[in-house]
């Protein structure tokens, strides 16, 4: 094996700590008090690094081989380039505690090197990328939030008509309460699962990229890499991703079990359709909008202060990725 793809590989490792420092799927448990913190960061570490094993292959194989039109393989430079604007935007919105869309920055980024990578002679845009997959990963993170927005609405909507008809006293609904504490962590350790296999499939694509240009072949390696990803990004969760989960938990509306089991349903199915389906989403934006839905049925809105932030920062990675990973990529090829 070639030093650089060595090198590739080990910040692909990198990467997949930034992705786990700005995963927020347990910040329910947080947010209604089920767990205390430090249990809370211990289970998304360990229910990511299962995700990442058992349910990257397929959302990895359409971000890492599907994406880039016939005529284009990725190089060294633009591996490189796509990891490097990836892990900085993802660690630089970690540490300020704002989740944003980790395939959003990684599609940006690639989006990024082939516009770079078109202004060469012969080379054309047009042809660049797989429009047909870009159109389908497009769709994906429009749906995906809006599934997550109804689906935690109409959840909620159902849950508080069977209580209100079947639940009174507050001695009985506080048990029901606790019962729905139990139930959410179920709930939210398989939604933190297909997090883990839809998020770090956004570093694993970079290895089957590799694959994909024969500078990598299948075998024992490609296993270990995975588990070692696993573990890197459980890593990430649990030295950074304690600052995303708190800010997510305590900052948008005020949740009990009740409410969060409603946003953990609607973003586990959505998650878990997408990953089985190869389709990379955006988890972050999947909760968050499930937040947002559950809230309106109580009649309650996001804190309109960390709700703008949480906008701004999606809005505008996709092209600080791309510029980013263009810039990088446009510097690497003027150099060698």
């Amino acid at each position: 094996m070639e030093p650089i793809v060595i090198i590739i590989l080990v910040l692909m490792v990198i990467l997949s700590f930034g992705i786990g420092a700005n995963d927020e799927t347990m910040a329910t448990l947080v947010g209604s008090r089920v767990l205390k913190t430090k249990y809370v960061i211990a289970l998304a570490a360990i229910l990511s690094f299962i995700g990442v094993y058992f349910l990257s292959d397929k959302v990895g194989r359409t971000i890492g081989e599907n994406l880039l039109g016939p005529n284009v393989e990725y190089s060294v430079s633009m591996l490189i380039a796509i990891i490097i604007s990836t892990t900085i935007w993802l660690v630089v919105t970690s540490l300020i505690g704002v989740p944003i869309s980790t395939t959003h920055s990684v599609v940006g980024a690639v989006f990024g090197v082939v516009i770079v990578w078109s202004f060469q002679p012969g080379q054309s845009f047009l042809t660049s990328l797989d429009w047909s997959t870009m159109g389908q990963v497009a769709l994906g993170w429009i749906i995906s939030p809006l599934m997550g927005f109804f689906g935690a609405f109409l959840l909620k909507f159902l849950l508080d008509k069977i209580i209100a008809k079947h639940m009174k006293g507050l001695e009985r609904l506080e048990k029901l309460e606790r019962i729905l504490g139990y139930v959410l962590i179920l709930v939210v350790g398989f939604t933190q699962v297909s997090r883990g296999g839809n998020d770090s499939a956004n570093a694993l694509g970079i290895m089957y990229g590799l694959i994909d240009s024969g500078q990598l072949t299948e075998g024992t390696l490609i296993t270990l890499l995975t588990l070692t990803t696993g573990v890197v990004l459980a890593l990430g969760i649990v030295l950074v991703g304690r600052i995303v989960i708190k800010y997510v938990g305590n900052s948008l509306i005020a949740m009990r079990p009740s409410d969060a089991i409603s946003i953990e349903l609607a973003t586990s199915i959505t998650l878990f359709l997408a990953t089985i389906f190869g389709f990379p989403i955006s988890g972050s934006h999947v909760l968050i909008f499930a937040v947002v839905g559950a809230g309106m049925v109580k009649g309650e809105r996001p804190n309109k202060k960390a709700f703008t932030k949480m906008i701004i920062s999606w809005v505008i990675t996709f092209p600080i990725a791309a510029a980013l990973s263009a810039l990088i990529y446009g510097i690497s090829l003027a150099i060698f």
